[in-house]
């Protein structure tokens, strides 16, 4: 029996979403508190790894489960009761969304056709700590008009090796479906970004480089220079983890998107 889970997390608390030995991990967590309500070992996959400090509104994974065991049928007899059980369990850094049971043929990694990232920044003299571990604080005013500018030159199909941390054998050529930035009601500059999928560190990076555009430190054209080089070196830093949200995956016509529309994220 396979099983989806919309699930969201505060990822200050974790050593990012992938298990790691003698680490607190999202996904740890969450496979420790399926297996001890369903008893029976549980792996899991995501629609997309966060890094130590990345959170999600709307992290998708999937896992399968043997319903001939007695214990887990009785568990997965309501699903709903299942969700607020391990909603429970998993502690208050991490939100289940929702628990549903899908065909084998959704994979919540490579059945999902788009993923959405924001990035929020302060350029603020000051900011409120209720905000510290929720946005990057550059202390200084961003030039908008130069980073929308600046953003134009990375939408599309592009090698991005130079905003990304190399692995090898993989490539890193991604298809950039948009890059917007704006100064939301918060204050905040948000920054959005939506592709069939990211390489480890791309968001951050591309919004490190943005705001070395936005200071004026970079004209908006170095911005293409660097993407064409390849060169992680050329780049500019990888913004700190605290200000990037996976908040939505989407996954075409044949599944629902996440999170769940019946949810208030707080978007």
């Amino acid at each position: 029996m396979r099983l989806r889970l919309d699930l969201a997390y505060d990822g200050a608390p974790f050593a990012g979403f992938a298990r790691q030995p003698d680490q607190t991990t999202v996904q740890g967590t969450l496979e420790g508190a399926a297996a001890r309500i369903l008893g029976q070992p549980i792996e899991t996959t995501c629609a997309g790894r966060t890094d130590r400090g990345v959170h999600a509104l709307a992290q998708v994974v999937h896992f399968d489960a043997d319903p001939t065991l007695e214990r887990t049928r009785r568990a997965l007899q309501d699903l709903e009761a299942f969700r607020d059980r391990l909603d429970r369990l998993v502690g208050a850094a991490i939100t289940i969304w929702q628990a549903r049971a899908v065909p084998d043929a959704f994979d919540a990694r490579f059945s999902a056709t788009w993923r959405r990232y924001r990035y929020r920044v302060a350029d603020t003299p000051a900011l409120s700590p209720l905000l510290r571990h929720a946005c990057w604080h550059v202390r200084e005013p961003l030039s908008l008009t130069a980073m929308r500018a600046a953003a134009r030159h990375v939408v599309g199909e592009h090698d991005f090796a130079a905003f990304c941390r190399k692995v090898p054998g993989r490539t890193s050529v991604r298809r950039l479906d948009t890059c917007t930035i704006r100064r939301a009601e918060d204050g905040l500059l948000h920054f959005r970004l939506v592709g069939n999928a990211f390489c480890h560190n791309q968001v951050r990076a591309l919004v490190g480089s943005l705001v070395e555009v936005g200071r004026g430190r970079r004209d908006p054209a170095w911005i293409a220079e660097v993407l064409a080089s390849a060169d992680r070196q050329r780049a500019g830093r990888v913004a700190p983890p605290d200000g990037l949200v996976l908040e939505g995956v989407g996954y075409g016509r044949r599944w629902p998107s996440a999170p769940p529309a019946t949810v208030h994220t707080g978007l």
